[in-house]
């Protein structure tokens, strides 16, 4: 624990409010699965769960079981699942979306790509680092033909695979990705979890106030970059972000997760309030996420922010 205790922010901000919920016979599936994500921001998993899988039904109800027309549905439910820190309910969701789209007219599409790079990301915190790759290098496959070549999610998933084919070698991890800065450049390979390109769930003003208030103290951050969030029971959500930590001194610039702590907002049941910040060393994360994956993460954070979840 001592490792997580890096330095600790307290933002006092406003309260972000997320819409209400209707009646599910008056949404759309999309209009659900939207809420089911807003939900899982909230904290209320239960009820994100239920309008996740009410999506699915609806999907499969209009369109048919196999139909293209379900996989955000699907995805969606995994990533409910995935957020809950059941990796067997999610990875069979993701793998029964990946089923439909490799069945259908247009297979290598992007939302394929976003799905087998989850789907690699949950083989990760299994340890199944071989499995991992091969989905990573299959989404890259078919980004590579439809971003540009600069296009920092190339970067990603290639940073990705090598963090997997690095730890299956006994190595310590794969190069970071390559960055403007020198010092960034030149920093020694660290073994991070891969990016797994979850939703990014933290409003910009929120992110915005974290960053300009550490940058007053003359602390920079920067590549921020979503993992999945933390449910911690009823009372709220944590949401990590990887990112980069540099001071006046170029040279000290150091891989950190940045921890976004909300709780549920009693006066309106699918709002949140962000109350803390807290900056962590990646390898608490990392060690936290091998350990036990979500749920050890969880307990972990659970005494980094004792005033908020305890």
């Amino acid at each position: 624990m001592k490792a997580f205790i890096c330095m600790l922010i307290t933002l006092l901000l406003m309260g972000i409010c997320v819409a209400g919920c209707s009646k599910d016979s008056d949404q759309t599936v999309e209009e659900m699965n939207a809420e089911s994500l807003k939900q899982m921001q909230s904290g209320q998993i239960e009820l994100a769960l239920g309008k996740a899988m009410a999506a699915l039904e609806l999907a499969e109800k209009e369109n048919g079981a196999d139909h293209p027309a379900t996989v955000m549905s699907l995805e969606t439910l995994g990533l409910v699942y995935q957020a809950m820190g059941d990796a067997e309910k999610a990875e069979s969701n993701y793998l029964r979306a990946l089923s439909i789209l490799k069945k259908s007219s247009s297979p290598d599409t992007e939302e394929a790509a976003k799905i087998m790079n989850n789907l690699a990301g949950l083989y990760y915190t299994k340890k199944q680092n071989g499995e991992a790759a091969s989905f990573y290098k299959q989404a890259l496959a078919i980004v590579e033909k439809k971003f540009p070549a600069e296009d920092p999610r190339l970067e990603v998933l290639r940073k990705n695979i090598g963090i997997c084919e690095g730890i299956n070698n006994g190595e310590a991890g794969g190069q970071p990705v390559e960055n403007s800065t020198a010092a960034i450049q030149n920093m020694p390979a660290a073994k991070n979890p891969p990016v797994n390109m979850v939703q990014d769930l933290v409003p910009q003003q929120v992110k915005d106030s974290m960053v300009k208030q550490l940058a007053d103290q003359n602390i920079f951050i920067t590549d921020l970059e979503p993992r999945s969030p933390v449910v911690i029971d009823k009372k709220g959500v944590v949401f990590p972000y990887r990112g980069v930590k540099k001071g006046k001194d170029a040279g000290s610039a150091q891989e950190i997760i940045v921890l976004f702590a909300a709780i549920s907002n009693p006066e309106k049941p699918n709002a949140v309030i962000f109350q803390q910040c807290r900056l962590i060393s990646h390898i608490s994360y990392l060690s936290a996420m091998e350990k036990g994956g979500i749920a050890q993460l969880k307990q972990e954070i659970k005494e980094v922010f004792k005033d908020l979840y305890l």
